[in-house]
């Protein structure tokens, strides 16, 4: 499907980024299949990568599409300057992050819940502070942080003083990691992020769960504040 069928946003703005974003990665992938064999062949992660960014444009661009046409964004909200840095945001990290599935989908909830200004007014500063946060996130850190969030929703299933073995065990399987190792993995790298509590005891073989089940007053918002696109969609 050419741009030009794309639907049209009630923002000429965004709309018109949007299209010269998708249109531009089209045409540098016409220009890479048009070169000779080598430099074919050493771009094909490239042409892969873009391709997949193509994708994850049109994804945005229709949900964004959608969320105008029921009246979920005011319109005049693409106008503010939260709308222009958040979007920002996004462009820069499909441009340049090599995003996957599971990164995109984080961003583009951050963006749309913003958008919908139902958890935050135009003039905070924490979505686009929420969205810096979410892009330099691994899709495993990704994994571990939802499903974490998910067992606190749920309740947990640890006391409030437990082992750090059995919290890794349970969020291997909520997320499918199905490795404590490669939770641990994870979970080294959002302590130092501040999206989880550091370990207790003098060997880090224990943990403090409480209600939250190891999240940060800032992994808990960030997270409540992703939730809200689920809320949206399933309303």
């Amino acid at each position: 499907m050419s741009t030009d069928q794309l639907p049209e946003i009630p923002s000429r703005d965004t709309g018109t980024i949007l299209d010269d974003a998708y249109k531009t990665l089209i045409e540098g992938l016409t220009g890479i299949f048009a070169s000779d064999r080598k430099e074919h062949v050493l771009a094909l992660g490239h042409v892969l990568q873009r391709l997949r960014t193509g994708g994850f444009l049109r994804v945005l661009r229709r949900e964004l599409q959608e969320y105008c046409k029921r009246g979920r964004i005011k319109p005049d909200y693409m106008d503010t300057e939260q709308h222009r840095e958040c979007l920002q945001e996004m462009l820069d990290f499909l441009d340049g992050d090599g995003p996957d599935q599971v990164r995109f989908t984080l961003m583009k909830k951050i963006f749309l819940v913003t958008a919908t200004e139902t958890l935050s007014t135009r003039e905070s500063v924490l979505p686009q502070q929420y969205m810096r946060i979410c892009r330099g996130l691994s899709s495993g850190e990704v994994l571990v942080l939802t499903s974490t969030y998910a067992r606190a929703k749920a309740g947990g299933a640890l006391p409030t003083s437990g082992s750090a073995r059995a919290w890794l065990t349970a969020i291997a399987e909520e997320s499918g990691l199905k490795h404590h190792e490669l939770v641990e993995l994870h979970e080294r790298t959002l302590i130092e992020k501040n999206m989880l509590t550091p370990r207790t005891l003098p060997d880090h073989s224990g943990i403090m769960a409480g209600p939250e089940f190891r999240l940060t007053h800032l992994g808990f918002a960030v997270c409540e504040f992703l939730s809200g696109y689920d809320a949206q969609r399933n309303g």
